[in-house]
C-alpha cells in the first residue's frame, strides 16, 4: 500500500503504515515514522527502526534487527545475529541467541548475555551485568564494577577484579584470580597458582594449592600455607603464621614474630626474633629482643638431644637411672640398693657401696631407653651414633612436572641387626628394669628408728635405720617412710675403716711402719 504518506508495502501481503515506511519482505510489516521491514516476516516499528531479515523484530528508536528472529528495541540498538536479542540504549548483541540490555551493553558471545551499563560478553555462554564489565571466557561470569572474568568458566565479582585462570574465582576489591581453579578475595590479593587461594589484603598466593591470608602475606611454595601479616611461606608444603615470619624450608613451620626456618627442612620455630640455626626436622623455641639481635630459648633436635637456655623446673626432685635386676624380679620403692657388676640388688648392712634408693618420681631418669631398642644404630667405641649422607630422589606430582628436587639428606646408620616387625617395649614398662634415684631428695623405707636431722644407713634387709654417718634425714614423711638427701656415692664407714686398719698392720708387718708409728696412727685412725 502506497499514499501521501509514503508508505511502502512492496512485499508480498505486507503492511506499510504510519510515514516514510517500506514493508518490503513478504508478510512484512513497518509502522512508525522511517521504518523498514525487508526480512520477510519481519517487523519494524517505531522511529529509524530496521527488522531486515526473516521473522526480525524491531523496535523504538534507531534500532537494527538484522539477525533472523532477532530482536531489538529500545534507542539505538542492534541485533544482528539469528534470534538475538538487543535493548535499552545503545546496545548490541552481535551473538547467535545473544542478549544484550541496559547502556552501552555489547553480547557478542554466542548465547551470551550482558546487562548493565557498558558490560560485554564477549564468548559462548558468557554473561556480563553490572558496570564496565567484560566476561570474555567461554561460560564466564563478571559482575559489579570494572571486573573482567576471561578465563574458561571463570567468576568475577566485585570492583575491578580479574578472573584470568580457567574456573577461577575473583571477588573483592582489586583481586586477581590468574591460576587454574584459583579464588582470589578482598583487597588487592593475587591467587597465581593452580588452585590457591588468596584472601585478605595485599597477600600473595603464587604455588600451585597454596593458600595465603591475613594481611601482605605470601604463599609461594607448592601447598604452601601464609597467615598473618607479611609472613612467607616459600618452602614445599611450608607453613609461616603470625608477623614477618618466613618458612622457608621444605615442609617447615614457623609462628609468632619474625621467624625464620633458615632454609632447613622439616623444622618448626616459635617465638620472637630467632632462626633454626642446627638440624633439620628439629623444634626451635625463639627468644630474640630484636630483628638485630636474635636468640633461641631451646632445641630440641632430630638427633634426640635437647638444648635449654634457662632453667628445667619439675615438682620431683632426684636424678634417676634406669638399672637391670640381678634376678629378673622388680624391686619396689624405696630401698637402698648395691651393684652385682652391671646390675642392682636390695643393699643390707654389710655392703660397703650403696649405689641409691629406689625411686617412684624422678625429676631426671637416665638409661631410659624410652624410645628406642639402645642398639637400633650403630655407634662407636663410646656410644656415638654413626651416620652417612644419602640422596633423595625428586618428587614428581600425577603430571610428572618436579615438585621437590632431588637434595641430600644425613641420616643414622641402621643397625642390621635390628628388627623393624618387633615391637619394642621401652625399659620403664618392664619388671627388671627399675628407677634408682642417686642425687636429690628420696623417699626411703625405714624401721621407724631415723629422726629428722639425724642420718641413716640401710639395715639388713635394705631399709633405712638410724646411724650417726650416712644420709642425711630431712623428715618423716609416714610412719614407715623417711626423706632423705642423697649424695652421688654412698660409703659404709664401718668397712671402710677396717679396711684402713688392715693396711695399717700390713705396713707395720711389712717393716714400713714402727711399732709406735703403727700406735699413733691407729689413734688418730680411731679419733682416740
Amino acid at each position: 500500500m502506497a499514499n501521501g504518506c509514503n508508505q511502502n508495502a512492496t512485499g508480498l501481503c505486507s503492511t506499510a503504515e504510519g510515514n516514510n515506511t517500506t514493508a518490503s519482505g513478504s508478510f512484512s510489516h513497518a509502522e512508525g515514522l522511517s521504518t523498514t521491514a525487508s526480512g520477510s516476516a519481519s517487523h519494524a516499528e517505531g522511529f529509524q527502526t530496521f527488522a531486515t531479515t526473516d521473522t526480525a523484530h524491531a523496535e523504538g528508536n534507531r534500532s537494527t534487527a538484522s539477525g533472523s528472529a532477532s530482536h531489538a528495541e529500545g534507542f539505538q540498538t542492534l541485533a544482528n545475529a539469528n534470534t538475538a536479542h538487543a535493548e535499552g540504549n545503545n546496545t548490541t548483541a552481535s551473538g547467535v541467541a545473544s542478549h544484550a540490555e541496559g547502556f552501552g551493553t555489547t553480547a557478542s558471545g554466542a548465547h551470551s548475555h550482558a546487562e548493565g551499563s557498558n558490560t560485554r560478553s564477549l564468548h559462548l555462554y558468557s554473561h556480563a551485568e553490572g558496570n564496565l564489565t567484560t566476561a570474555s571466557g567461554i561460560a564466564s561470569h563478571a559482575e559489579g564494577e570494572n571486573t573482567i572474568a576471561s578465563g574458561l568458566v571463570s567468576h568475577a565479582e566485585g570492583q575491578g577484579t580479574i578472573a584470568q585462570g580457567e574456573s577461577s574465582h575473583a571477588e573483592g576489591d582489586q583481586t586477581r584470580a590468574e591460576g587454574r581453579a584459583s579464588h582470589a578475595e578482598g583487597n588487592l590479593t593475587v591467587a597465581r597458582g593452580s588452585f590457591a587461594h588468596a584472601e585478605g589484603q595485599r597477600t600473595t598466593a603464587i604455588g600451585d594449592l597454596s593458600h595465603a591470608e591475613g594481611n601482605q602475606t605470601q604463599a609461594i611454595g607448592q601447598n604452601s600455607h601464609a597467615e598473618g601479616a607479611l609472613s612467607i611461606a616459600s618452602g614445599f608444603t611450608s607453613h609461616a603464621e603470625g608477623v614477618n615470619t618466613v618458612a622457608s624450608g621444605l615442609f617447615s613451620h614457623t609462628e609468632g614474630q619474625s621467624t625464620n626456618a633458615n632454609s632447613l627442612e622439616g623444622v618448626h620455630v616459635m617465638g620472637k626474633f630467632g632462626a633454626a640455626n642446627e638440624l633439620s626436622y628439629s623444634w626451635y623455641l625463639a627468644n630474640g629482643t630484636d630483628t638485630s639481635t636474635p636468640g633461641l630459648a631451646a632445641k630440641i633436635l632430630s638427633n634426640g638431644n635437647v638444648k635449654i637456655d634457662g632453667t628445667v623446673s619439675t615438682p620431683a626432685a632426684d636424678y634417676a637411672e634406669l638399672f637391670e635386676t640381678s634376678d629378673g624380679n622388680p624391686i619396689d620403692f624405696g630401698y637402698f640398693v648395691t651393684l652385682e657388676e652391671d646390675k642392682i640388688r636390695i643393699a643390707n648392712d654389710q655392703d660397703d657401696y650403696i649405689l641409691g634408693v629406689t625411686s617412684a618420681k624422678p625429676a631426671i631418669l637416665a638409661n631410659s631407653g624410652e624410645l628406642r631398642w639402645k642398639n637400633k644404630y650403630l655407634t662407636s667405641d663410646w656410644g656415638e651414633v654413626l651416620y652417612e649422607d644419602i640422596t633423595l630422589p625428586p618428587i614428581f606430582d600425577d603430571d610428572g612436572n618436579e615438585v621437590v628436587p632431588q637434595r641430600n639428606e644425613r641420616r643414622q646408620i641402621l643397625n642390621p641387626e635390628w628388627d623393624h616387625s618387633k615391637e619394642y617395649i621401652p625399659r620403664i614398662q618392664r619388671p627388671e628394669w627399675v628407677a634408682v634415684g642417686m642425687i636429690g631428695q628420696l623417699l626411703v623405707r625405714d624401721d621407724s628408728t631415723c629422726k629428722a636431722g639425724g642420718y641413716c644407713k640401710p639395715n639388713r634387709i635394705g631399709v633405712a635405720t638410724a646411724s650417726d654417718q650416712g644420709y642425711r634425714v630431712l623428715k618423716r614423711t609416714n610412719q614407715n617412710q623417711v626423706l632423705i638427701v642423697a649424695p652421688q656415692l654412698y660409703r659404709n664407714s664401718f668397712s671402710n675403716l677396717v679396711n684402713q686398719l688392715e693396711k695399717l698392720a700390713n705396713f707395720r708387718e711389712e717393716g714400713y711402719l714402727t711399732e709406735e708409728e703403727f700406735h699413733i696412727a691407729k689413734k688418730n685412725l680411731l679419733n682416740l
